[in-house]
């Protein structure tokens, strides 16, 4: 009984530097949208538009100078 505790803390002792090891995160990558035209940016159409160039998600950002509002789209890159 009491090997079996030990060779599974070996075992969690052993695997935890692979979750730790740097590097091991996703990126994510953000590009403004090619295809969303308009001066307003909506949030539904900026995501929907974002879908479409193979994105997974999309936002508004507002530049402050000229005030612009831009639809920005990203997805997680391994």
């Amino acid at each position: 009984m009491g090997f079996i505790k030990v060779t599974s803390l070996l075992c969690l002792l052993l695997l935890t530097p692979l979750l730790l090891v740097p590097g091991s995160e996703a990126k994510t990558c953000t590009s403004y949208s090619r295809t969303y035209m308009s001066l307003l940016c909506k949030k539904d159409s900026c995501v929907e538009a974002c879908h479409k160039e193979g994105f997974t998600n999309g936002f508004c950002f507002v530049f402050p100078e000229p005030i612009m509002l831009i639809c920005f789209c990203e997805k997680i890159v391994e």
